[in-house]
């Protein structure tokens, strides 16, 4: 295979973990839709944070994704519906899985956030492998 290949298949595959990724940040935001959060406002509320950042992390280009600290927040808001709540899991399983296209740094650096120095769970967020490839 030729450079000219390969950096092909690399970028390919970079557009479709991006892809990926802005999939599962719109069901968040269509989970939150259907549950009648349907403002900014709203959405913060239930997320727990400023309606700025609940809007960034919704509807904004999706590069790099939400930080570890904004899921950190939104994962331990007594607001967060449940329904909501597994999608955000879900968001994170599959980050700390490396499936958004991040580096491995990157993804190392995130998954740390979520740990704490004595076991593999921290801040209620489960540290596994997401379950197929939906």
């Amino acid at each position: 295979m030729t450079k000219k290949n390969r950096d092909a298949l690399r970028d390919a595959l970079q557009v479709k973990a991006k892809a990926r990724q802005a999939a599962r940040l719109a069901e968040i935001r269509d989970a939150l839709l259907m549950l009648g959060y349907d403002s900014a406002t709203k959405q913060g509320i239930a997320l727990g944070v400023n309606r700025k950042t609940a809007w960034n992390v919704l509807n904004r280009d999706r590069g790099a994704g939400p930080s570890a600290a904004v899921i950190k927040r939104i994962l331990s808001s007594p607001n967060l519906p449940p329904f909501v709540r597994r999608k955000v899991q879900r968001f994170v399983d599959e980050k700390i899985a490396g499936l958004y296209g991040h580096s491995n740094c990157r993804t190392r650096a995130f998954r740390d956030q979520f740990r704490n120095r004595n076991s593999e769970k921290s801040d209620g967020v489960r540290i596994a492998p997401p379950d197929g490839m939906n």
